[in-house]
């Protein structure tokens, strides 16, 4: 008995040593610098999610992937700014907030990844086959697709990420201090699950990054080289369109790399180091900047993302066109518009 409260009584000293550890100045910065970048996130993704609904442009199909992506840095930025204040804090945080915060993340990321990949495809079977229309509603039905996976697949974060440690909390000590027990200022992967660490996270990889980028390279791949066929003539008309998925693909590489890259790094050890603890937040910091870029890609793009479609009046031989939607703004000599759209304009 008295061996038992001996090892209580170590134990929990060394669990209020470890809590009263501050912050170090870096951290405390990124902190407040996730909190202020995820404020604006929040406020510009929510903005055109508005700007979307109130003026009925999901019947374009890049409209459904822009209120896509707007939606996932959403959902990832309202769960990161409580996260974040907390660790900026040095408080205490609920298992809830922990689960809540990483479940929120991957969905973001199965989300993004995704809805990337079918922008890039309908916007290159639109240059291949312009004959082939992809509607709006088969948009939509892919994306509800895309979402009900990235809600499915990652439900396995819900169970492996915890604030506490199972293997080194007694029974004894869970009953006589619960509450300090339950509670804690770091959220990690459980050790419960150490032999499943290294497969979810290589799958997690492979799932959201890894099988992405292979796709969209080969989609980029089959650009540069049917730029150079015969349809030449075809990827000039469609110019607009090619700089802002490259532009798309650029933000998601971008933010999206590092990230992964030290996620491996910090998750694939049980003790990481502080270099490891700095690449991770320092990367996270950058993911989080993804929906700011975003945002100004849809800024400069204003004329093809989230416009209304434009009434177009022209006069034929043989009948008048009354109302003709556009994909496309007009640039000079009638670029950015569909083979489909000039036909009708001859």
């Amino acid at each position: 008995m008295n061996n038992s409260s001996l090892s209580v009584n170590v134990t929990s000293s060394n669990i209020s040593a470890d809590g009263e550890k501050g912050l170090k100045g870096y951290q405390y910065s990124l902190f407040i610098a996730n909190i202020v970048i995820c404020a604006l996130n929040l406020c510009g993704n929510i903005g055109v999610l508005i700007l979307i609904c109130q003026r009925r442009l999901l019947g374009r199909t890049t409209n459904v992937f822009v209120f896509s992506l707007a939606m996932a840095d959403t959902i990832c930025c309202a769960a990161a700014i409580p996260y974040n204040a907390m660790l900026a804090l040095d408080r205490d945080m609920s298992v809830y907030l922990c689960k809540g915060y990483f479940y929120a993340l991957c969905i973001s990321r199965t989300a993004v990844s995704y809805t990337v990949i079918l922008l890039t495809t309908e916007k290159i079977l639109n240059i291949l086959h312009p004959s082939r229309f992809i509607t709006a509603g088969r948009c939509l039905f892919f994306i509800s697709l895309v979402w009900f996976f990235s809600s499915a697949y990652n439900v396995w974060t819900v169970v492996f990420y915890t604030i506490y440690d199972y293997d080194k909390v007694t029974y004894i000590e869970y009953m006589m201090n619960s509450a300090t027990i339950l509670y804690g200022k770091k959220c990690f992967f459980s050790h419960r699950f150490e032999a499943l660490r290294k497969i979810f996270l290589s799958l997690d990889f492979l799932m959201l990054f890894g099988i992405p980028c292979a796709v969209l390279f080969i989609e980029f791949c089959v650009i540069l080289r049917k730029q150079h066929g015969t349809i030449k003539q075809r990827f000039e008309t469609y110019y607009y369109i090619m700089r802002f998925i490259f532009f798309i693909f650029l933000v998601f590489m971008v933010c999206h790399l590092p990230f992964e890259v030290g996620t491996l790094i910090k998750e694939g050890s049980r003790d990481p180091d502080e270099i490891s603890e700095l690449f991770y937040e320092m990367s996270t910091t950058l993911y989080y900047t993804r929906g700011v870029l975003y945002l100004i890609v849809y800024m400069y793009f204003k004329q093809y993302v989230c416009r209304r479609s434009r009434r177009l009046n022209a006069s034929n031989s043989s009948h008048q066109i009354n109302r003709i939607y556009l994909e496309l703004p007009i640039r000079g000599q009638c670029r950015g518009l569909s083979l489909n759209e000039l036909r009708l304009l001859k």
